[in-house]
Protein backbone atom coordinates (compact mmCIF):
# COMPACT_ATOMS: atom_id res chain seq x y z
CA UNK A 1 0.00 0.00 0.00
CA UNK A 2 3.04 2.23 0.67
CA UNK A 3 4.25 1.97 -2.57
CA UNK A 4 0.50 2.81 -3.87
CA UNK A 5 0.62 6.01 -2.32
CA UNK A 6 4.09 6.96 -3.26
CA UNK A 7 2.93 6.59 -7.33
CA UNK A 8 0.24 7.97 -6.88
CA UNK A 9 1.31 11.48 -5.55
CA UNK A 10 4.37 11.51 -8.21
CA UNK A 11 1.40 11.04 -10.99
CA UNK A 12 -0.82 13.75 -9.17
CA UNK A 13 2.93 16.09 -8.38
CA UNK A 14 3.82 15.82 -11.92
CA UNK A 15 0.15 16.33 -13.50
CA UNK A 16 -0.27 19.99 -11.27
CA UNK A 17 3.26 20.97 -12.26
CA UNK A 18 2.86 20.19 -16.15
CA UNK A 19 -0.68 22.66 -15.60
CA UNK A 20 1.51 25.76 -13.87
CA UNK A 21 4.71 25.34 -16.47
CA UNK A 22 2.21 24.79 -19.51
CA UNK A 23 -0.74 26.18 -18.66
CA UNK A 24 -2.86 24.45 -21.06
CA UNK A 25 -6.83 24.25 -20.71
CA UNK A 26 -6.90 20.66 -21.67
CA UNK A 27 -3.88 19.49 -19.34
CA UNK A 28 -5.40 22.01 -16.39
CA UNK A 29 -8.65 19.33 -16.80
CA UNK A 30 -7.15 16.72 -16.55
CA UNK A 31 -4.78 17.23 -13.71
CA UNK A 32 -7.95 18.18 -11.77
CA UNK A 33 -9.81 15.37 -12.82
CA UNK A 34 -6.83 12.95 -11.91
CA UNK A 35 -6.41 14.72 -8.47
CA UNK A 36 -10.02 14.23 -7.85
CA UNK A 37 -9.63 10.60 -8.73
CA UNK A 38 -6.57 10.21 -6.54
CA UNK A 39 -8.14 12.04 -3.85
CA UNK A 40 -11.49 10.03 -3.97
CA UNK A 41 -8.87 6.34 -4.03
CA UNK A 42 -6.86 7.72 -1.17
CA UNK A 43 -9.97 9.09 1.00
CA UNK A 44 -11.28 5.01 0.09
CA UNK A 45 -7.72 3.46 1.39
CA UNK A 46 -7.66 5.77 4.36
CA UNK A 47 -11.20 5.02 5.49
CA UNK A 48 -10.97 1.23 4.48
CA UNK A 49 -7.48 0.78 6.45
CA UNK A 50 -9.34 2.74 9.75
CA UNK A 51 -12.11 -0.06 10.05
CA UNK A 52 -11.35 -2.69 12.52
CA UNK A 53 -11.66 -6.49 10.77
CA UNK A 54 -14.06 -8.56 12.60
CA UNK A 55 -12.35 -11.31 14.12
CA UNK A 56 -11.77 -14.37 12.76
CA UNK A 57 -13.59 -17.49 14.90
CA UNK A 58 -11.45 -20.42 15.71
CA UNK A 59 -12.71 -23.49 13.98
CA UNK A 60 -14.69 -25.33 16.60
CA UNK A 61 -15.45 -28.80 16.46
CA UNK A 62 -19.03 -29.54 16.55
CA UNK A 63 -19.71 -31.51 20.10
CA UNK A 64 -20.55 -35.24 20.00
CA UNK A 65 -23.97 -36.28 20.00
CA UNK A 66 -23.90 -37.66 23.57
CA UNK A 67 -25.12 -40.90 23.79
CA UNK A 68 -28.14 -42.73 25.23
CA UNK A 69 -28.48 -42.56 28.99
CA UNK A 70 -28.85 -46.20 29.62
CA UNK A 71 -25.76 -46.85 27.30
CA UNK A 72 -23.67 -44.63 29.17
CA UNK A 73 -25.20 -45.91 32.46
CA UNK A 74 -23.66 -49.59 30.99
CA UNK A 75 -20.00 -48.13 29.94
CA UNK A 76 -20.15 -46.50 33.59
CA UNK A 77 -21.18 -49.88 35.26
CA UNK A 78 -18.47 -52.03 33.31
CA UNK A 79 -15.86 -48.76 34.21
CA UNK A 80 -16.46 -49.97 37.97
CA UNK A 81 -16.01 -53.59 37.29
CA UNK A 82 -12.72 -52.54 35.82
CA UNK A 83 -12.30 -50.32 38.81
CA UNK A 84 -12.66 -52.87 41.25
CA UNK A 85 -12.20 -56.01 39.16
CA UNK A 86 -10.03 -55.43 36.25
CA UNK A 87 -12.26 -56.89 34.20
CA UNK A 88 -11.55 -55.26 31.13
CA UNK A 89 -7.47 -55.47 31.68
CA UNK A 90 -8.47 -59.04 32.04
CA UNK A 91 -10.55 -59.58 29.27
CA UNK A 92 -8.66 -57.53 26.71
CA UNK A 93 -4.98 -59.37 27.86
CA UNK A 94 -3.70 -61.91 25.93
CA UNK A 95 -3.40 -64.95 28.00
CA UNK A 96 -2.17 -67.88 25.43
CA UNK A 97 0.98 -67.41 26.95
CA UNK A 98 0.18 -67.46 30.49
CA UNK A 99 0.15 -70.36 32.98
CA UNK A 100 -3.05 -72.07 34.75
CA UNK A 101 -1.32 -70.95 37.60
CA UNK A 102 -0.90 -67.47 36.62
CA UNK A 103 -4.70 -67.44 34.76
CA UNK A 104 -5.78 -68.81 38.30
CA UNK A 105 -4.03 -65.70 40.26
CA UNK A 106 -5.92 -62.91 37.72
CA UNK A 107 -8.73 -64.65 38.03
CA UNK A 108 -9.32 -64.57 41.58
CA UNK A 109 -8.88 -60.78 41.66
CA UNK A 110 -11.42 -60.59 39.20
CA UNK A 111 -13.67 -62.70 40.92
CA UNK A 112 -13.31 -61.03 43.95
CA UNK A 113 -13.99 -57.56 42.52
CA UNK A 114 -16.65 -57.79 40.10
CA UNK A 115 -18.65 -60.09 42.71
CA UNK A 116 -18.18 -56.76 45.21
CA UNK A 117 -19.83 -54.81 41.91
CA UNK A 118 -22.53 -57.00 41.07
CA UNK A 119 -23.52 -57.27 44.83
CA UNK A 120 -23.63 -53.74 45.29
CA UNK A 121 -25.54 -52.36 42.17
CA UNK A 122 -28.15 -56.18 41.09
CA UNK A 123 -30.50 -58.05 43.62
CA UNK A 124 -29.25 -61.67 41.27
CA UNK A 125 -31.41 -64.60 42.65
CA UNK A 126 -31.50 -67.80 40.90
CA UNK A 127 -34.28 -68.62 38.59
CA UNK A 128 -34.56 -72.41 39.99
CA UNK A 129 -33.94 -73.31 43.99
CA UNK A 130 -33.62 -76.92 43.06
CA UNK A 131 -29.79 -78.22 43.17
CA UNK A 132 -27.59 -78.87 40.20
CA UNK A 133 -28.41 -82.56 38.88
CA UNK A 134 -32.20 -82.85 40.32
CA UNK A 135 -34.72 -84.04 37.50
CA UNK A 136 -37.09 -81.52 36.51
CA UNK A 137 -40.50 -81.54 34.68
CA UNK A 138 -41.36 -79.24 32.47
CA UNK A 139 -45.43 -79.00 31.46
CA UNK A 140 -46.91 -77.66 28.65
CA UNK A 141 -47.00 -73.90 29.52
CA UNK A 142 -43.94 -73.06 30.93
CA UNK A 143 -41.81 -69.85 30.93
CA UNK A 144 -39.54 -70.69 27.45
CA UNK A 145 -37.65 -67.80 27.91
CA UNK A 146 -36.06 -69.09 31.58
CA UNK A 147 -35.36 -72.84 30.34
CA UNK A 148 -32.62 -73.79 27.81
CA UNK A 149 -33.13 -77.09 26.44
CA UNK A 150 -30.31 -78.90 25.85
CA UNK A 151 -30.05 -82.63 24.42
CA UNK A 152 -32.36 -84.88 22.25
CA UNK A 153 -35.67 -82.14 22.52
CA UNK A 154 -39.23 -83.76 21.68
CA UNK A 155 -41.13 -81.32 19.61
CA UNK A 156 -43.94 -80.91 22.50
CA UNK A 157 -43.78 -81.00 25.86
CA UNK A 158 -43.44 -81.94 28.87
CA UNK A 159 -40.36 -82.49 28.84
CA UNK A 160 -38.40 -84.22 31.86
CA UNK A 161 -34.92 -83.57 31.96
CA UNK A 162 -32.03 -82.69 34.20
CA UNK A 163 -31.32 -79.20 35.96
CA UNK A 164 -27.59 -78.45 34.94
CA UNK A 165 -27.56 -74.83 35.92
CA UNK A 166 -30.24 -72.77 37.90
CA UNK A 167 -29.87 -69.84 36.03
CA UNK A 168 -29.69 -66.57 37.34
CA UNK A 169 -32.26 -63.29 37.17
CA UNK A 170 -31.99 -60.09 38.60
CA UNK A 171 -34.69 -58.44 40.67
CA UNK A 172 -33.67 -54.77 40.76
CA UNK A 173 -30.94 -53.15 39.23
CA UNK A 174 -29.35 -49.34 40.38
CA UNK A 175 -26.92 -48.48 37.99
CA UNK A 176 -24.30 -45.99 38.38
CA UNK A 177 -24.41 -42.07 38.16
CA UNK A 178 -23.15 -40.61 35.32
CA UNK A 179 -20.28 -38.28 36.43
CA UNK A 180 -16.90 -36.73 34.16
CA UNK A 181 -18.46 -36.53 30.81
CA UNK A 182 -17.52 -33.45 28.51
CA UNK A 183 -19.39 -32.31 25.25
CA UNK A 184 -16.07 -33.46 23.29
CA UNK A 185 -16.17 -36.78 25.20
CA UNK A 186 -19.47 -37.74 25.93
CA UNK A 187 -18.76 -41.38 27.54
CA UNK A 188 -17.81 -42.50 30.60
CA UNK A 189 -14.11 -43.59 31.27
CA UNK A 190 -13.53 -46.87 31.43
CA UNK A 191 -10.48 -46.55 33.24
CA UNK A 192 -8.17 -43.45 33.71
CA UNK A 193 -4.69 -43.62 31.96
CA UNK A 194 -2.10 -43.92 35.17
CA UNK A 195 0.48 -41.92 35.36
CA UNK A 196 3.42 -42.25 37.78
CA UNK A 197 4.74 -38.94 38.79
CA UNK A 198 8.58 -38.55 40.13
CA UNK A 199 9.47 -36.13 42.39
CA UNK A 200 11.60 -32.71 41.42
Amino acid sequence: MKNSLIASGAVLLGLNAASVYFPQQNLTLAAQTVSAAIGMVLVFLAIRRQTPRKPEIAATSKPTTPPPRAEAEIVAFLALLQEHGRLVDFAKEDIAAASDAQIGSAARVVHAGCRKVLDEYFDIAPLQNAPEGSSLNLESGYDAHTFRLLGSVPEHPPYKGKLLHPGWIAQSVKLPRLTGTTETRPWPVLAPAEVEVSGN
